[in-house]
């Protein structure tokens, strides 16, 4: 018999017995059945806070650990900063090598980390991964085209992490509209 199959006989046996009783020992039978389900009630109640606590720690957990992570892969970048910034260097060319073997060392962090740089120029603007910090007119491109980049975009793997500031052209029309509008 499954354990649903046993409630339902203990029930009707209560229910028989509570035929026999008195009124007053009718009312001590339900208070005990209630009492016995505000116990289930309270325990499923307990175990579900349990259950909310371990999973906020966990996750507070599985957050410092990946925070460990990202900043133990930055700390090479940092170093070499260091290094750099401690440096003398003889002449520009050199100084010019090493911010290059910087900016080899923060692509290739970027790229352990799954995270794509993107310079929108000439695309179609698009308000999911650009931000429009301006428009201007300009013969021979289509309207909503990005013009010029002023900050590149980054996603982390596949999702924007930061949009990128772009310029966008606006067409020749809708000002000659407004110019005429204002005229009328």
């Amino acid at each position: 018999m499954k354990s649903d199959d046993k409630e339902v006989e203990a029930k009707k046996e209560v229910q028989v017995e509570k035929a026999d009783l008195s009124p007053d020992e009718k009312m001590e039978v339900l208070k005990s059945e209630v009492d016995s389900y505000n116990e289930k009630f309270m325990r499923v109640a307990a175990d579900f806070d349990n259950f909310r606590k371990r999973i906020e720690r966990d996750r507070l957990q599985q957050s410092l650990r990946i925070k460990g992570e990202v900043v133990s892969k930055f700390l090479e970048v940092i170093d070499t900063i260091d290094k750099a910034n401690e440096s003398e260097y003889p002449d520009l060319e050199s100084s010019v090598q090493g911010l290059s073997g910087i900016q080899k060392l923060v692509s290739s962090f970027m790229g352990s980390m799954n995270i794509e740089k993107f310079d929108p120029e000439g695309e179609q603007f698009d308000f999911r991964f650009h931000e429009a910090l301006t428009t201007v007119e300009k013969e021979g491109v289509e309207p909503n085209t990005i013009v010029d980049v002023v900050q590149s975009g980054y996603k982390l793997e596949g999702e924007v992490l930061r949009p990128a500031k772009v310029v966008v052209s606006k067409s020749l029309e809708e000002n000659k509209e407004k110019v005429e509008i204002k005229g009328e």
